[in-house]
């Protein structure tokens, strides 16, 4: 799912563009979408996971400290995207993996300088088309795997809601905690300067992190000093 959210976040995101060369970016991501939906076990963990976090928030309609209207919205959200998901006939990705103009141009992409205007004449005539029919036709490539991006919102976002940022330290750069027993699905990590880096390691023993230091080609630098952050275990 983080996978799928950062490949449709960076798909929406060039395909917005009226540049030709990031519609390019954009056709590489598809094949990147295509390869993932084609994975048949995606679909029955996902509908399994929406199962769980339903019979998780419906234990909530009677407690009065939950904002019924919220949840029964959220219910709603995870009936709508499980429908989609279940009612998507075939493969999400054969649109894409049928298309022979898509296959020529994903075969040159290994190759340097492989999608030239003389080794695709087709390919470089359609990135000087107007802009809206090369969106229009990349909107059409992914419309079959929209289904995924929005269950694949809606997991996420539940997952996320479902922990509590704690303030704590890593002294001289490390930080070690045991799981409790519990089994936490994501763990996510809030600092405040953008040239640190986590390392991380975790099994039903212990939680471990390192913060690295970028320094832009060399190798990263283990810190030494103690590093304040925020740490949120989610599990719903």
């Amino acid at each position: 799912m983080l996978r799928l959210e950062y490949l449709f976040a960076r798909f929406n995101h060039f395909t917005r563009s009226d540049d030709p060369e990031l519609h390019h970016n954009a056709i590489t991501i598809l094949f990147d979408l295509g390869d993932i939906g084609s994975r048949g076990d995606i679909k029955s963990l996902l509908l399994k996971e929406f199962e769980r976090q339903k019979y998780t928030l419906n234990g909530l309609k009677t407690s009065q400290k939950v904002d019924q209207e919220a949840l029964s919205q959220t219910l709603s959200q995870i009936d709508s995207a499980s429908t989609n998901i279940n009612q998507s006939v075939g493969k999400p990705n054969s649109v894409i993996t049928e298309s022979d103009w898509l296959n020529a141009i994903r075969t040159r992409l290994n190759i340097p300088g492989g999608t030239s205007p003389i080794d695709l004449p087709s390919y470089h005539a359609w990135k000087n088309s107007p802009s809206s029919q090369r969106r229009e036709l990349l909107e059409n490539y992914v419309a079959p795997l929209l289904p995924w991006h929005e269950a694949c919102q809606i997991f996420l976002r539940l997952l996320r809601q479902s922990g509590e940022a704690k303030d704590v330290v890593a002294h001289h750069g490390a930080y070690q905690q045991a799981p409790s027993g519990k089994v936490y699905q994501l763990m996510r990590i809030a600092l405040e300067d953008d040239s640190l880096f986590a390392e991380i390691s975790a099994n039903k023993y212990l939680l471990s992190i390192r913060f690295m230091k970028s320094d832009r080609d060399r190798k990263p630098q283990v810190l030494d000093g103690d590093i304040p952050f925020k740490l949120t275990l989610c599990q719903l």
